[in-house]
């Protein structure tokens, strides 16, 4: 295959947050001339934006690379560009040696000084559906939790101040988008920096006067800086979601303190009684870590229990993994490589179960979906009648989805909002048929 001059091509790895860096980098190569192709294959150069959270990101990001770097020799690209997280993480020296035959390496894009505020929210293009976009408001973390490399990774943390955001809300909705995914590192602590305190209810207020936008949907939030005005506009039933992403990670208390979460049991109890009651409908996803130093089969047993009482319908679970430059990387009373994956299995099954129970209860339910694009099986060939949704509990790219049939299809239903009968479920997908 033939190298077409003046191009790019983009692999974004990691989470939402990356993927905004990648949008904003794609806008950047294409203002410098660049045209951008979405085939690998043939492009002059490939630019891999990496994440470096976690071990396991790291060595996909690696596969990555040494991937690019055999369509290299085989002379089907040319050039080879790696930024982001990992880089940042690792070191560019050590990642040079590493992999030589890499053109270019850089470090997190757009990263400013640590506590410099982020005047504005740079342009980007694009890379998700036309009809989803993500809003970053803030980057950057200053929690310092013990598991987490974030903060030495982004630095710390800084809020786009409020009309920037409502500006590129506006310019989003214009061009199309009708879900607004509001993204940081820690949502609910948004605008703490610039205005002495946190200020993110205001904010959702006035996205949800956006015109176009019909769906927001918030993510990343902790339990802390929840006050009854933000539990309040969920429970509204406007354009904000009841969908509530709040990242627990455990539930001892000996645990939470180790991990620096400064947040103890009973005030994470009294907070999900709290939204459980008041908030109709409402879906709750969090993040739990198994094996983290010190977990006693006790402790484990005791986050067995937590999720039983409180069936979080959507979860991640992960192993603990020893991130340099953390606190917990140097923590003595590690618990056995063989024990973490048999506690995270477990803790994934219990979590899975729960899952399954609301996908479930929604057979023979009307639910608002989301239209994502044509299902395309193994093979690459659309189905002309088959169709990938979301509803409300689903979040674009980790939460299951809904695959619809229409009784009479319309001519183009893609990006529309539309009512489905909930028919049947296959795992924790839902299958839905439409009038």
């Amino acid at each position: 295959m033939s190298i077409t001059p003046q191009t790019f091509s983009l692999v974004s790895l990691g989470c939402p947050k990356n993927l905004v860096d990648s949008e904003q980098i794609v806008f950047a190569l294409k203002q410098g001339g660049l045209a951008f192709r979405t085939e690998i294959d043939g492009s002059e150069t490939v630019v891999l934006n990496t994440c470096g959270f976690l071990r396991s990101a790291r060595d996909e990001a690696r596969d990555y690379i040494r991937a690019l770097i055999d369509l290299k020799r085989q002379n089907r690209i040319k050039r080879i560009s790696v930024r982001g997280c990992m880089t940042k993480h690792e070191g560019i020296e050590k990642l040079r040696s590493e992999f030589p035959d890499v053109d270019e390496w850089y470090g997190t894009a757009e990263i400013q000084a640590d506590n410099e505020i982020l005047t504005a929210a740079p342009p980007r293009e694009l890379l998700t559906v036309k009809h989803v976009a993500y809003l970053r408001i803030a980057d950057g973390c200053n929690r310092r939790c013990a598991f987490c490399a974030i903060p030495n990774i982004r630095g710390n943390f800084r809020s786009v101040p409020l009309e920037p955001l409502l500006d590129e809300a506006k310019r989003l909705a214009d061009a199309g988008v009708k879900e607004l995914v509001v993204i940081a590192q820690e949502t609910t602590f948004w605008g703490s920096d610039i205005y002495g305190k946190p200020r993110l209810t205001e904010l959702l207020r006035k996205l949800e006067t956006v015109e176009g936008i019909r769906w927001i949907r918030l993510m990343y939030s902790y339990p802390q800086y929840f006050d009854d005005d933000l539990i309040a506009l969920f429970a509204e039933g406007g354009k904000l979601l009841p969908y509530i992403d709040i990242p627990l990670q455990h539930c001892n208390d000996e645990i939470l303190k180790q991990m620096n979460r400064r947040v103890t049991r009973a005030e994470m109890e009294t907070l999900l009684e709290t939204l459980r009651s008041r908030i109709p409908d409402l879906v709750l996803r969090t993040s739990l870590i198994a094996g983290f130093p010190g977990e006693t089969d006790a402790m484990f047993s005791e986050l067995q229990q937590f999720v039983d009482r409180w069936q979080f319908e959507r979860a991640g679970v992960f192993s603990f993994s020893p991130e340099r430059g953390t606190a917990a990387a140097n923590f003595s009373d590690s618990v056995p490589p063989r024990v973490i994956e048999r506690r995270y299995k477990a803790l994934y099954k219990t979590c899975e179960k729960y899952s399954l129970s609301w996908a479930r209860r929604q057979k023979g339910n009307i639910l608002d979906v989301l239209i994502d694009g044509n299902y395309i099986d193994d093979a690459g060939r659309r189905e002309p009648n088959l169709y990938v949704a979301r509803t409300y509990a689903d979040a674009p790219d980790i939460d299951p989805v809904v695959f619809v049939t229409f009784s009479s299809p319309p001519v183009s239903p893609l990006s529309n909002l539309v009512q489905c009968e909930i028919v049947e479920t296959e795992a924790c997908d839902l299958i839905g048929v439409c009038s």
